[in-house]
């Protein structure tokens, strides 16, 4: 049973805020991973344009949560 009633609630907002706190870590574990990834290969001299396209579409996944986020974050606070 949900709690609250229709509409957004305060239980859903935080819901909400939740699920997207587990979405920011595994986006954000990916982009570290991307990362490592990249520097590995131009401290090794092997520079790939593949890995710094990843990193470029991790770190926009990351920005981009991370704003949704804070408004979900905002949300929660307001009531």
């Amino acid at each position: 049973m949900a709690r609250g009633g229709g509409g957004r609630s305060g239980g859903d907002a935080l819901g909400t805020r939740q699920r997207l706190e587990v979405l920011g870590g595994f986006v954000g574990f990916f982009t570290l991973l991307a990362l490592v990834n990249a520097v590995g290969l131009i401290a090794t001299g092997r520079p790939s344009i593949w890995a710094s396209v990843v990193l470029l579409l991790m770190l926009a996944a990351s920005w981009y949560t991370f704003r949704v986020w804070r408004r979900a974050d905002r949300a929660v606070k307001r009531g």
